[in-house]
């Protein structure tokens, strides 16, 4: 019998260590092309990757997760899924090649087309990919899974600095994205057992379809609320707005994304085994909560404080118009890094389909917010973003706990505390070192001192928070000890 805790906290160790060596890379990546390449470049890919995102969730059509969360698997089952992925995966890249020239339409720029032209193929080796992906995190091989996506993060850079310094322009951006899905795809491969057959007429994966048909609107819906903002600013204003907005939008997700990508892998596989025996199940869900409300959120207020010299140290003087709009960004990514739970708690107890209900109802009236911000620019519609998510994450927390069972008002209260004590206060002591100082570099070091200063006065004389940060430790501990 496998032991699942001990396995989370194996999986979770070495997957946040290898988001850690990530992490580096994507912030080594933003700070190296930003000072090669101009905010118009990564507007132009930019307006691409916002309207062909749609087709890649379509390509995935939600069937990683119904492999992942389904108790039982077959071979058969698994072959037949792959080649429904690679059949997806095929019309949506014929699809991206005929629409290459209306995308190009909606931007009035020519520019455009060919960048999708050169991305559609993508596609059919993602929908490749999709399965292995699926076999390593139903296996629980999250070393392998962890390896796959430094590796692939580590050539995509390599890649892109390399084609910028030669003069590629936008160019090197679509030569990045490409080298990581297909660096993803042969390691996947490699690092699976399993090889898919023939597909089988007599073996059905209607269920999977079902389940992945809940996944996939649910996903859509979010999509859009994420990336309507690129469409707006890049149709109503341009490529160079949208460079500015999509480099604070892009700093705002690296974080977030090194952390949910990852966690999902480990967090969903394991509340899925449990999702039958609710108390082990509400308290695995605190735990996997406690991972934004005590790293991601605190991090974000953190940044915001500090936004001005971070941003001077890592792009340089001639991005500060990415200043303001990171710092709103920055208040919604709070929200966005302790939300996650909700989407691992729907899927976790196989309800999809009343998360898709949900996204149903709200995603429209966050899209309304969110491109109602349009006249005022990238800043008016950074505010919209903010706003929508921080809405959201409450009325998400309250539509899973009725759907799932969970006691939703336990972890709401959980994440309050967290974000009174520790995200505010950190934010705004980040915040007053850049007054007291003059020089990016020293701002940081001194709103930093700030702000770890406020971490151990509360460590000092709050023995709940002591609780709280040893509890977000913890599944990093034990990995420690079990190899002791």
């Amino acid at each position: 019998m496998v032991d699942l805790g001990r396995a989370a906290a194996r999986g979770t160790a070495f997957t946040l260590g290898a988001q850690g060596g990530r992490f580096v890379l994507q912030i080594g990546s933003l700070v190296v092309l930003a000072r090669l390449l101009s905010p118009e470049a990564f507007g132009l890919v930019a307006m691409a990757t916002s309207v062909l995102g749609v087709a890649e969730l379509v390509r995935d059509f939600g069937l990683s997760s119904a492999a992942i969360q389904a108790k039982e698997l077959t071979n058969p089952e698994r072959t037949n899924l792959f080649w429904v992925n690679v059949a997806i995966g095929t019309t949506c890249a014929l699809v991206a090649l005929v629409g290459a020239r209306p995308i190009a339409a909606l931007y009035g720029d020519p520019r455009v087309a060919g960048v999708v032209l050169a991305l559609a193929g993508l596609l059919v080796v993602s929908g490749v990919t999709t399965q292995f992906r699926a076999e390593l995190s139903r296996d629980l091989r999250f070393v392998a899974l962890g390896v796959v996506e430094l590796s692939a993060q580590a050539a995509g850079v390599a890649v892109a600095i390399t084609a910028a310094a030669l003069g590629a322009g936008y160019w090197s951006i679509v030569l990045q994205q490409g080298t990581v899905v297909l660096t993803t795809c042969v390691l996947c491969v490699v690092f699976c057992a399993w090889r898919p057959g023939l597909p089988s007429r007599s073996t059905s994966v209607r269920r999977f379809v079902r389940f992945g048909s809940h996944v996939l609107g649910t996903q859509v819906l979010g999509y859009a609320t994420n990336n309507v903002d690129n469409v707006g600013i890049g149709a109503v204003w341009g490529a160079g707005p949208l460079g500015v907005y999509s480099r604070a939008y892009q700093l705002l997700m690296v974080p977030i994304n090194q952390i949910n990508d990852p966690m999902s892998r480990v967090v969903l596989p394991v509340l899925s085994r449990v999702q039958d025996d609710l108390p082990t199940l509400q308290r695995y869900v605190e735990k996997a909560q406690r991972v934004g409300t005590y790293g991601l959120g605190p991090a974000f207020g953190v940044a915001a404080g500090l936004a001005a010299p971070l941003v001077a140290v890592l792009f340089g003087p001639q991005w500060t118009a990415v200043v303001p709009v990171f710092v709103v960004l920055a208040v919604g990514g709070v929200f966005r890094g302790v939300g996650l739970v909700t989407y691992w708690g729907f899927l976790a107890r196989g309800r999809a389909d009343r998360q898709l209900r949900m996204y149903l109802l709200t995603r429209p009236l966050m899209i309304g917010m969110i491109l109602g911000g349009l006249p005022w620019g990238p800043v008016g519609v950074a505010v919209g973003h903010s706003a929508a998510f921080a809405a959201y994450w409450v009325v998400s927390l309250v539509s899973m706990g009725r759907a799932t069972g969970l006691d939703a008002g336990r972890l709401l209260r959980q994440a309050l505390v967290a974000l009174v004590a520790l995200t505010l206060p950190l934010g705004l002591l980040a915040h007053l070192g850049t007054w007291l100082v003059d020089g990016a570099v020293l701002q940081l070091v001194v709103g930093g001192v700030l702000a770890l200063g406020w971490v151990g006065l509360l460590l000092a004389v709050l023995p709940s928070q002591r609780a709280e940060l040893a509890a977000a430790r913890g599944l990093l501990r034990r990995e420690r000890v079990s190899r002791a």
